[in-house]
């Protein structure tokens, strides 16, 4: 009887959760992505990253467009990766993970790599991460800003998202993009990567730290392959985004709390 219970309360939680996600998304006039053959607009890009590879796994095409077309660019990652499965010690799989995100970022152009070192798997949003991340926000003063889609399944990547918003609110940024890692999201832009997909996959391959990486970076191609369909043929392979307005962003916190 109390798995039962306990099995109905988890399933009313996740519709609730289905269901505000709809709404949300419902808001928008289509659900048919915009096709992006370009980039999102903005010169002054930041990417946060929960961990060292969701960069190059979420939108590394995306990233190396800009990087191509002369943006700056800023990686901030957002905790140690200490968790991951290694056999090293955790002090040393931290600096062999920001190693490799160096290396990565070298691949796609990203220009500055910023780590804030959190504990892995349990990064919260707390008064002092979005203080610190309000801070990096009006130092850089970034345009465009890429985060890690907010119902994505993975405690981390939804703190992140919990955390980059509230410090938006307080210091805005005119475009506001999600990125898709572990959750397929409904994307309302879908940007071109068909002449990046072969460093993005470089940059993947990267993390030698994370056991069947080979693997992951395949499935990441037949993901951006797959997302390609929306394009009606146009594309060979795509990256699915979802914009967001600062109208949106109360509604999204909402619903994060709400969890």
């Amino acid at each position: 009887m109390i798995k039962r219970f306990l099995r109905k309360a988890l399933a009313a939680r996740q519709n609730r959760v289905v269901a505000r996600y709809h709404d949300f998304v419902n808001s928008f006039s289509s659900l048919s992505p915009q096709l992006v053959p370009g980039l999102p607009p903005g010169e002054k890009v930041v990417i946060f990253s929960p961990h060292c590879d969701d960069e190059s796994l979420g939108c590394g095409g995306t990233l190396y467009k800009h990087h191509r077309q002369g943006h700056a660019i800023d990686a901030i990652f957002m905790t140690d990766g200490s968790m991951c499965d290694s056999q090293s010690e955790i002090r040393e799989i931290v600096e062999i993970r920001k190693e490799e995100a160096r290396k990565a970022s070298e691949v796609l152009g990203i220009g500055r790599c910023i780590f804030l070192d959190y504990p892995d798997r349990r990064l919260k949003a707390t008064p002092q991460a979005i203080d610190q991340v309000t801070d990096l926000l009006q130092k850089s003063r970034p345009d465009l800003v890429y985060l890690p889609f907010y119902l994505d399944n993975h405690p981390d990547h939804m703190a992140t998202a919990i955390i980059c918003l509230e410090a938006i609110r307080r210091r805005p940024v005119r475009s506001v993009f999600f990125y898709e890692i572990w959750t397929a999201m409904i994307p309302n832009h879908l940007v071109d990567i068909g002449g990046a997909m072969d460093k993005k996959l470089e940059a993947i391959r990267v993390y030698r730290s994370q056991k069947g990486i080979d693997e992951f970076a395949e499935k990441t191609r037949s993901l951006n392959h797959y997302r390609s369909l929306l394009s009606g043929g146009r594309f060979q392979y795509a990256e699915a985004l979802l914009k967001t307005e600062e109208a949106d962003w109360q509604n999204i916190l909402r619903q994060l709390h709400a969890r």
